[in-house]
């Protein structure tokens, strides 16, 4: 079992089972969010749930083609990551309190990253989305 939290306590996630992947996102949703990319854990959307702070998630859908919502918590606005998204999670790495005990091992969505960042490492990388089968 993998715990995580936001910066004030308030929103406490498990997720049980394997994750998928823990993968470095460079679309601009995440770039908006955390910088240049964000780190994300990946996984079957049954494992992820939310122990304590349902009332203290805030959601933020995008008018766009993308309607994942993106989670943070309305206290310390900590980002969570789209959370369950139907049949998989995509939780923000640094909400995490436990090691998940896999380490990165690809970008996503490089199409989107801004020109003057690099990619540097020798990590796969997709231009847009990657879910490995389980």
């Amino acid at each position: 079992m993998i715990k995580g939290s936001c910066l004030c306590g308030k929103v406490q996630f498990q997720i049980t089972g394997e994750p998928h992947s823990l993968s470095y996102c460079h679309c601009s949703r995440c770039r908006k969010a955390a910088g240049v990319f964000s780190a994300v854990l990946i996984g079957k959307g049954d494992d992820l749930s939310i122990t304590e702070g349902h009332d203290d998630i805030a959601k933020f859908v995008p008018d766009s083609e993308w309607k994942l919502e993106r989670c943070f918590c309305k206290n310390c606005g900590t980002s969570l990551g789209d959370m369950a998204t139907g049949d998989i999670y995509v939780v923000a790495a640094s909400a995490l309190d436990d090691e998940p005990k896999i380490r990165p091992t690809l970008h996503i969505h490089t199409a989107s990253k801004p020109d003057w960042y690099d990619i540097v490492d020798d990590l796969k990388k997709f231009e847009g989305d990657y879910l490995p089968e389980k």
